[in-house]
């Protein structure tokens, strides 16, 4: 079942960039109305028709709600779904511990038992698309996020692809993780493919490389040779019950492999090395996870890192009547995951209460290592990167990043050792403008200066519209209430003694 409402980037508090892809951008955001945390997919529409991949685009549209009814706690699943005319919104499981990959890199290669543990929640997954005809395509540690508790959710269904009708036979994956029959052009297959790759996946948590690259090779055409033609050795420090399941996953003769004689999943769940595990207690999430994600710490790229696409490429890209109608059936809302995010934050007050408490532990975080510590450790609003066009004499934008405070603004400049401040009671007004086809949000100041601020993309600029505009309209009728303190002078700009310490990016929102 599914509802019809109407959802638009103001029913969403949009948050800090967590994550880019080939289309466009993720950020963490929380839902106006329910408080409850998503994270938000934006792909951009001129991006997408620049390199043709509307049919992807809405290909990925189609498998989410195809995977996100039932409850699976072992998928990045979509509770809505809608469109702005510049950008399509998908609103996701927010998955703050990082994905297996980094993980990997981190902590090292698995044992067996670690391995066991990831394989059977990977498996329930699996399990669950491919009971809705959906062969997923992907399998690789990079596409395995974990929770804040350990547990993990097989993310981005890019690639995946329904086979209820047809099979399909394009040659699309990871190489080093894609089945022989796909690499084997023109030849049709199913959710076959998936067992194969779970076969390198689990290969690789293992040993840290897949089981067809040898020597750190990137030579996809050795890779996929090898895949073809090579019997994969398996160390002699492997149990027979692991060599068992693995030489079954990597067969390349689809009739002989594991999981693909009739019965799926269930061949796979029944083998000798997940001999004792409970398959209910693993839905419940109830086996501990060998690896709890450290809270308060960076288990992904910096936003440096993340960086920021050039404008410059789509800029002669327009959209027209005829784009626009390839998204008009877009929009969805899944009603079982909408109800279920009421029911869970049926009060506002919890969610309000929660912040606030996860203020106060923050405030007392005296290690100020990061951009959030600095912010939270106060009443900051909100925080991040704006371009800056302020002062007569500057003529480019300046690329800083800003805080704002109840009663101030303050921003300073990557590598600067300097804070500057602005304060409400130097701001005339906030309007928003336009400079070169680009929104802006105008501030203009005492003495008929004006400050000029570009966001880097279109959420964050009504994110920081709003809550700019609320912050000064309340600084304002503070000052209303208090005269005796408007005829203190205060220098507009203010260096801050203490300087801030280097930026890093962080999924805590």
């Amino acid at each position: 079942v599914f509802l019809c409402l109407q959802l638009t980037m103001n029913d969403f508090s949009v948050h800090r960039i967590i994550g880019r892809g080939g289309f466009g951008e993720v950020y963490g955001c929380r839902k106006a109305d329910t408080g409850k945390m998503y994270a938000m997919k934006c792909l951009d529409k001129k991006r997408i028709k620049m390199k043709q991949g509307e049919t992807l685009a809405l290909n990925e549209r189609i498998m989410l709600s195809l995977v996100s009814t039932g409850d699976c706690p072992f998928i990045v699943c979509m509770t809505y779904a809608f469109h702005t005319p510049d950008k399509l919104c998908f609103i996701l499981d927010l998955m703050n511990g990082g994905d297996l990959h980094y993980h990997l890199s981190q902590h090292g290669v698995f044992s067996e038992k670690e391995m066991r543990f990831y394989a059977t929640e990977i498996i329930l997954g699996l399990e669950h698309m491919h009971n809705r005809f959906v062969v997923y395509r992907d399998l690789k540690p990079a596409n395995i996020l974990l929770d804040e508790h350990g547990h993990v959710r097989i993310s981005d269904l890019g690639l995946a692809c329904d086979f209820s009708k047809k099979k399909p036979h394009a040659s699309v994956g990871t190489h080093g993780y894609m089945a022989p029959e796909v690499l084997q052009k023109g030849t049709a297959y199913d959710s076959s493919a998936d067992w194969f790759s779970l076969g390198c996946m689990l290969f690789k948590l293992l040993r840290g490389h897949s089981p067809f690259r040898q020597h750190k090779t990137k030579d996809k055409h050795e890779i996929d040779r090898m895949t073809l033609t090579v019997n994969v050795e398996l160390p002699d420090s492997f149990s027979p019950e692991l060599k068992s399941l693995l030489e079954g996953l990597l067969q390349r003769d689809v009739s002989k492999r594991l999981g693909c004689q009739g019965r799926s999943a269930q061949e796979v769940k029944e083998h000798p090395f997940f001999k004792g595990i409970d398959w209910q207690q693993v839905y419940l999430q109830k086996y501990p996870p060998p690896l709890i994600p450290p809270r308060g710490e960076v288990n992904a790229a910096d936003a440096f890192d993340i960086g920021s696409f050039d404008e410059e490429d789509t800029k002669g890209i327009k959209l027209l009547d005829s784009d626009q109608e390839l998204y008009k059936n877009f929009p969805l809302v899944i009603s079982e995951r909408w109800q279920q995010e009421v029911a869970e934050t049926v009060y506002d007050a919890v969610n309000a209460d929660t912040d606030k408490i996860e203020a106060r532990k923050r405030a007392k975080n005296k290690q100020l290592g990061h951009e959030e510590d600095y912010a939270l450790g106060k009443d900051c609003i909100m925080h991040g990167y704006m371009l800056k066009l302020g002062n007569p004499f500057l003529t480019q934008w300046q690329r800083r990043y800003f805080y704002l405070f109840p009663n101030r603004l303050e921003w300073r400049g990557e590598g600067e050792s300097r804070q500057n401040l602005l304060t409400m009671e130097q701001i005339v007004s906030v309007e928003e403008t336009q400079i070169k086809d680009k929104k802006c949000i105008l501030l203009r100041i005492k003495g008929g200066k004006q400050f000029v601020l570009q966001c880097e993309s279109d959420p964050e600029f009504v994110q920081w519209k709003k809550e700019l505009t609320e912050a000064f309209t309340e600084a304002q009728r503070l000052l209303r209430r208090a005269p005796k303190f408007l005829n203190k002078s205060r220098s507009t700009v203010v260096e801050l003694s203490k300087p801030p310490l280097s930026h890093r990016n962080s999924n805590g929102l």
